[in-house]
């Protein structure tokens, strides 16, 4: 029996791949136990496609006449077996993925329904009691969804063996250049969440571009640990299904331990993760595996060794993470990626000569992506641009765009040659104290360069004397706690073995305690706004264990000013 796809990626290079080499695995799902070949996947999607298309008829949906380009398919899974079925089925008729958070309140929920309108919303059935208490607030009176929405099962009819279908592509219709790729919503880090809508084109386009820079192959292997709804999460799939590698998942939950148990097998070839995933498996090596007898503890390092592209994205790259690890794998040094989800990928640091003139650079642009920077702000061009954003603010688009047609991204940066070296976000990670201009990143890098730091936030409070204040949310490390410090020593410490200068001191700090922790996304994000009103929020002067520098003694000039 012959089964059709669309004559567009990933299905054509499915489809050859499974003529060629109908063994060659290329999926792995360790949470799931399952691995599919190229045939397996496509009949899967074939079975998935018709089940979902006889739902939307039986609710009235005809997805081919539905009119407007922009059609979306809500979709609850981690990224593995089942998510990458879904989203091929999606993509195979017409419409755009739009993943939402395995753990997203069902509240949440209903306002993303409510602004986007999908045709259906489909889920692995290990969220089936997260999806019911979802359907009772859709069918409040007032819930403004509509009431015809089909929510339905993901079913994927793994087939046992070599699929024994042949497979084949049909003419395209037409609609590929103007079909919807994608809707992610935005992590609500730096501002209010809003949808990012972007072409299937410009999905495609970015996919290629990772193909090339990272020289992907069959023989290769992605290892893929990002939450399915964020734009991390189908940075690695596409590429990965496109040029035939292996592409292997665990639930999208990062564990330093099955982590570090799977780089000591080898084979990985490209993975990347947030700077703070960084960090937990550093701590993980520190505690469980540098103590190991040698042999089997150079096991794992061969493994991170052997690793091609160990990138970094989602948030800045400290001084002293990249040293770590760059001495943890012999001289080889972390790749820092710099995208959004309006952009994908915008910088990238390359794995042939990895030599930049500062370590935690973000790489010179890829190739298609223009950069400007306007007072310090990086404004950009690139194929891989989104369409528009999905927001009760119509005008939310157009307000992102200059005269020149670049898109503000809010990030500020500088150059240093071809590279670009990131500050932060200007409303959270740049900010300004006394007339100076403080960068977030800067101070937190001094601060974890100290023996007795282990983990360092650093954002603005404000103050009506001096506009804004550095204040720090640090937390010990664990074999310093009997010595515990205070701002003053703190202070006294930064100027003696960083050299920072004075005006760039935090003045407010909060010491965590035992059990605290900073809230953070599920890709690592360090959530600064939600901090800050935890930590601080109105009258942080007298919050309990905060402690805040008097300034009345300070003298301007004294703290690096101009007289």
């Amino acid at each position: 029996m012959q089964l059709p796809f669309p004559a567009f990626s990933p299905f054509v290079e499915l489809i050859q791949l499974e003529k060629r080499s109908p063994q060659k695995i290329i999926l792995r799902d360790h949470s799931s136990g399952v691995t599919a070949t190229a045939g397996q996947l496509l009949h899967s999607v074939s079975f998935l496609r018709e089940k979902l298309q006889a739902t939307l008829l039986q609710n009235g949906i005809d997805n081919a006449r539905t009119s407007g380009d922009d059609k979306f398919i809500f979709m609850i899974a981690p990224p593995g077996w089942e998510y990458v079925v879904s989203m091929l089925t999606i993509f195979s008729l017409g419409a755009g993925i739009s993943p939402q958070s395995i753990v997203i309140r069902p509240e949440e929920m209903i306002r993303f329904l409510k602004l986007s309108n999908p045709l259906a919303l489909l889920y692995a059935p290990a969220f089936a009691e997260k999806v019911e208490a979802i359907k009772v607030l859709c069918a409040e009176k007032d819930s403004g969804v509509n009431p015809r929405l089909p929510f339905m099962e993901i079913q994927t009819g793994y087939p046992d063996g070599l699929s024994t279908h042949t497979y084949e592509t049909k003419p395209n219709t037409g609609l590929f250049s103007s079909q919807t790729g994608s809707l992610f919503f935005t992590s609500g880090t730096s501002g209010n969440q809003k949808g990012v809508i972007h072409s299937y084109q410009a999905l495609l386009a970015s996919a290629r571009e990772r193909i090339g820079t990272w020289k992907l192959t069959e023989n290769d292997v992605v290892l893929n640990q990002k939450p399915g709804n964020w734009m991390g999460g189908i940075f690695a799939i596409i590429p990965s299904l496109i040029s035939g590698a292996c592409l292997e998942t665990c639930a999208g939950v990062f564990n330093p331990k099955w982590f570090w148990d799977r780089i000591s097998q080898g084979g990985v070839s490209v993975f990347d993760i947030a700077p703070t995933g960084y960090d937990r498996l550093a701590h993980y090596f520190d505690k469980h595996i540098s103590v190991l007898p040698h042999t089997q503890k150079e096991t794992y390092i061969h493994g991170m060794i052997a690793t091609r592209v160990a990138g970094v994205s989602g948030s800045l790259l400290s001084p002293h993470t990249q040293k770590r690890w760059t001495e943890l794998r012999r001289g080889k040094p972390l790749l820092n990626f710099y995208g959004s989800t309006e952009v994908l990928l915008i910088c990238s640091m390359r794995w042939e000569s990895p030599e930049y003139p500062d370590m935690c650079s973000v790489g010179p642009a890829v190739p298609g992506v223009e950069v400007k920077l306007v007072e310090g702000e990086m404004r950009l061009k690139a194929p891989s641009m989104f369409s528009r954003y999905l927001s009760d603010d119509p005008t939310l688009t157009e307000k992102a765009f200059d005269s020149e047609g670049f898109f503000k991204t809010g990030d500020c940066a500088e150059k240093l040659g071809d590279c670009y070296l990131l500050h932060g976000r200007a409303n959270i990670d740049v900010f300004h104290f006394w007339g100076f201009t403080l960068h977030a990143g800067e101070i937190e890098s001094a601060l974890l360069s100290l023996p007795y730091i282990s983990n360092a936030i650093v954002l603005p409070v404000e103050d009506e004397e001096c506009q804004e204040r550095a204040a720090a949310i640090l937390q010990i490390n664990p074999s310093f706690k009997s010595r515990q410090p205070d701002l003053e020593t703190l202070r006294k410490d930064l100027t003696a073995k960083t050299g920072l200068m004075l005006f760039k001191l935090p003045t407010v700090v909060y010491w965590l305690h035992e059990g605290q922790e900073v809230s953070v996304t599920a890709n690592g994000k360090v959530q600064k706004k939600d901090a800050r009103k935890k930590f601080f929020g109105d009258g942080w002067r007298c919050k309990e264990g905060v402690e805040v520098l008097d300034l009345k003694g300070m003298e301007y000039w004294r703290m690096g000013g101009q007289c």
